[in-house]
């Protein structure tokens, strides 16, 4: 009985991608083990070797040795890429360099311990992004890695070792994987090699064997070698069993969530949820909510940097504003699907706690009954370090103060007069209307101040014993710290009500950016008013200087700045566009590529194709805010989507204008077809004629008539060929199949297949006394010098000479044709190689075809042709220059 369950279509379509995408670049094969020593490199060079014996060009680009006799010798034979040399702090760091191996691109390249951290000034801060570069040009590449290095490994890791390793790659590299190699070996050989000196020499084999290598350290680093292995081939089998279509009981609808904050612990989180994804084989969200926050430089940064790390464990990013954090967290669930939460465990917040009905993970627990929660322990012994209160930021302006403090002052004044009609009690009320009143126009401080100013007063100049700050009756008191109270709880939620009304404003600002860029795209006419529009908008949001390199028709980036020059681009900055637009991905300046530079590029991806590169000139060092950087990107994505839109209707106004040039070139060649009705006409007469037993009974007349039939059956040969190779010329179909020739070969060839045509006429030829070695296709240059020969022989009189020399002149071969005829008129000189060009008043019998085809054949192997009239008498010279082979340029210089 078959099961009705079919597989995913997502998860095929995940995997089918996964596989393009390794079948798009270079294959990857990593040696992987729990720790140094256990014989990667090794492996790693004995594989290589096997692949040189057979036939592969292996290149190494790295290896590390570290003294190790027996890893030397294998290095022996292999060809090594020079490694490039970097200055720092007056120390020569030696590094893979990876711009000799994109320019020499060897087939395989050994690049060892891919975890290495690269010097300040390389291109990229990480060997592994050098590694995702090299993999990305086609070029295979093989590896070593620790399993301590293995993001979502680094914490355990820390907790087994106690040491904190600052060298990690993220999963992702690994998933991308065409192979993973365990190299195991024992813990127990392990240590034997190391006190053997075969792992670490001297003192620091000591230092491991008292730390890192303990014999629990390494049992444990196994197993987790062991298990992420398995892992690996675990996620290859359902992915083959999705594409082949093999039922298996595997769950496919699990997406996991992470919160995110700028928590010292959510690298811990991450890492957690990324391995809890990997496992389930399910996606998940990283998500971020801003709850309006005044955030320090410092957590900036780690809420930039936890962000990013998410980003490059293969996380979906989501971010939000929302006060309500736990409502922001299932609304983003709900949106998402999500069905698994992984969170960190919230401290007590005691009367914020309260007012919000519980800890962000007890709102979850009441709020989202279908999905799991995980709640992940922090690390280390919680330790009590006392109650801490936030102080508010300060946003207030002096002014503000002084206005609440004037009010006060006034309010006193005024109850002071009211004070005997009214009481002391009800001049509190007074106190508290003023100060609730002034809530509803300044923020939570200057509110504060006007709570605190307000009850001191009261108490001083109203509350008995006056003038002191006595309180001698509990209802007084109570009333004192009721009024404080209210007053600074309608404070507190005045100030909430206004970040709220802040949020939307800035929500809606936004938006009216967004529609507003929109309306400009819609309306601008050309690709420059497009870009024109972006960079004002990006240069007035966020006081930076932008400029846009956009893609050429080759598809390559061009070198000048789109809709102006206001920018001036130096090399540096545009190899960091050039390389963000090479990978689709952000460089330069606040990213982990080429950070050192002073922009910062966004590559503009289209639907289709990348449509060039936006550059960002930030005027100070802090980053961008995470509101201002996904409006920067939304901006980048509209601005491409425009662009490409633009582009696309280019492309189209080019097309239809190709269609226009067809249609009139296929009038011209309508226009040409009594130039072959001539030749046709011939063979039909003589054809006929051939008929009548008179001719075909007299010798002479019969050979007559067959040579004029051949005659005319090889014009109207030329005639057609030159037709068809123009088309194909023009439509870029024909190839060139170069090979290396001698000119004067190619020049007598071509003489005896014209004897026919050039039978009445006198031939001269002097060739180069010596060999005059070309390359090219052989094929199609001697149809064009067979062209030019017929062409001085077709406007020159019978029994003139046509001359035929050839020779060398600056590092080219040259081959030149004289006739006898009438010359060039001057107005013609610049014409004669373009497409149906006749000189006027020229006899009938030719399509304007034949100089043109002879341009199109010697510029297409960069050579060039040239035409003259002879100044020793009348008659024109055509010159044919080809360039020489590379040794016959060298012993000619």
């Amino acid at each position: 009985m078959q099961s009705d369950e079919r597989p995913n279509p997502d998860e095929i379509l995940k995997n089918v991608q996964r596989e393009e995408k390794r079948a798009s670049r270079g294959k990857l094969r990593i040696f992987f083990g729990m720790c140094a020593g256990v014989g990667k490199t090794y492996a790693m060079l004995e594989a290589a070797r096997n692949m040189a014996a057979a036939g592969v060009d292996v290149a190494v680009g790295v290896v590390e040795t570290h003294g190790r006799k027996e890893t030397e010798l294998m290095l022996a034979g292999l060809r090594a890429i020079p490694q490039k040399k970097m200055d720092y702090k007056n120390s020569v760091f030696l590094e893979l360099d990876i711009e000799r191996i994109l320019v020499e691109r060897p087939p395989l390249v050994l690049v060892d311990e891919l975890a290495h951290t690269n010097a300040p000034g390389s291109r990229h801060a990480k060997r592994y992004q050098d590694v995702e570069e090299i993999l990305d040009s086609g070029i295979d590449v093989y590896s070593t890695m620790n399993v301590q290095h293995l993001d979502s490994r680094a914490d355990p890791v820390r907790k087994i070792t106690g040491i904190n390793v600052r060298e990690t790659v993220p999963d992702t590299i690994l998933e991308l994987a065409d192979q993973i190699e365990l190299i195991d070996l024992p813990p127990r050989d392990l240590l034997k090699r190391l006190k053997e000196g075969k792992v670490y020499l001297g003192e620091k084999a000591e230092l491991a064997a008292a730390n890192f290598f303990k014999e629990e350290n390494l049992m444990a680093l196994r197993e987790m070698a062991l298990r992420f292995t398995a892992e690996k081939v675990d996620d290859e089998l359902r992915g083959q069993m999705t594409v082949k279509r093999i039922l298996g009981p595997w769950n496919t609808n699990e997406r996991l969530l992470v919160a995110v904050s700028q928590s010292p612990h959510s690298p811990s989180l991450i890492r957690r949820a990324r391995r809890m994804a990997f496992r389930l084989g399910a996606p998940w969200v990283a998500l971020y909510v801003d709850s309006g926050l005044v955030l320090s430089e410092t957590d900036q940064k780690r809420l930039h940097e936890n962000l990013e790390l998410a980003k490059e464990l293969g996380a979906e990013l989501v971010t939000t504003r929302d006060t309500d954090v736990a409502g922001a967290v299932n609304r983003v669930c709900l949106e998402k699907n999500v069905t698994q939460i992984v969170m960190g465990r919230p401290e007590r917040r005691f009367f914020m706690d309260i007012i919000s009905r519980g800890t962000i993970l007890e709102q979850l627990i009441r709020d989202t009954s279908e999905i799991d929660i995980h709640v992940i322990r922090r690390s280390g012994k919680k330790r009590f370090r006392g109650r801490r209160f936030r102080v508010p930021a300060v946003k207030a302006r002096p002014k503000d103060y002084a206005l609440v403090g004037g009010v006060i002052s006034a309010a006193s004044l005024l109850s002071l007069f009211f004070q005997p009609l009214i009481g002391y009690r009800a001049v509190g009320y007074v106190f508290m209307a003023t100060v609730l009143l002034l809530s509803m126009t300044t923020t939570i401080g200057p509110i504060f101040f006007a709570a605190t100013l307000g009850a001191l007063i009261w108490d001083f100049f109203f509350v008995p014993p006056l003038y002191t700050f006595m309180v001698s009756s509990p209802e007084d008191l109570m009333m004192i710290s009721a009024y404080f109270l209210v007053a600074v709880v309608a404070g507190a939620l005045t100030t909430r009500i206004k970040r709220q009304d802040a949020d939307l404003r800035q929500r809606e600002h936004h938006a009216n950016v967004l529609y507003e860029l929109g309306r400009s795209f819609s309306e601008a006419k050309d690709v420059d008013k497009i870009v024109s529009a972006a960079v004002g908008c990006v240069e007035t949001l966020f006081a930076v200087k932008a400029a846009m390199l956009m893609v050429t028709p080759e598809g390559q980036l061009s070198r000048t700045p789109t809709a102006g020059g206001a920018v001036d681009i130096v090399e540096k900055e545009y190899a960091v566009a050039f390389w963000s637009f090479s990978n689709n991905k952000k460089a330069g300046w606040n990213t982990d590529t080429l950070q050192s530079a002073k922009c910062k590029a966004l590559p503009l991806l289209g639907k289709v194709h990348p449509v060039g590169v936006l550059l960002l000139y930030p005027q100070s060092s802090a980053p961008f805010p995470l509101e201002e950087e996904n409006l920067i990107d939304t901006i980048a994505s509209q601005l491409a989507v425009a662009l490409e839109r633009e582009l696309l209707d280019a492309r189209a106004k080019a097309a239809q204008l190709l269609e226009e040039s067809e249609r009139l070139h296929q009038t011209l060649l309508n226009s040409v077809s009594h130039e072959l009705r001539t030749p046709i006409t011939s063979i039909i007469g003589h054809a006929s004629a051939l008929q009548d037993p008179g001719v075909g009974d007299n010798p002479m007349i019969r050979l007559t008539v067959s040579e004029e039939l051949i005659d005319s059956a090889e014009r109207l040969n030329r005639i057609v060929g030159n037709l068809l190779d123009m088309s194909r010329l023009s439509g870029g179909i024909l190839k060139l199949k170069k090979e290396v020739f001698d000119v004067n070969d190619l020049v007598s060839a071509t003489l005896e297949t014209l004897q026919r045509p050039l039978r009445f006429h006198k031939l001269t030829l002097g060739l180069n006394a010596g060999e005059l070695y070309c390359e090219g296709d052989y094929r199609f240059l001697e149809h064009a010098i067979a062209n030019v020969i017929l062409n001085a022989a077709y406007y020159s009189p019978t029994e003139t000479t046509v001359d035929i020399s050839t020779g060398v002149e600056g590092g080219y071969a040259f081959v030149r044709v004289k006739d006898e005829g009438k010359g060039i008129p001057e107005e013609s000189l610049d014409k004669i190689f373009e497409k149906f060009y006749r000189i006027p008043g020229t006899p009938p019998g030719g399509t304007g075809l034949g100089l043109s085809i002879v341009k199109n054949i010697v510029e297409a192997h960069n050579g060039t042709v040239a035409i003259n009239n002879r100044f020793d008498r009348s008659g024109a010279i055509f010159s044919i220059m080809l360039p020489l082979a590379a040794n016959v340029r060298q012993m000619a210089g």
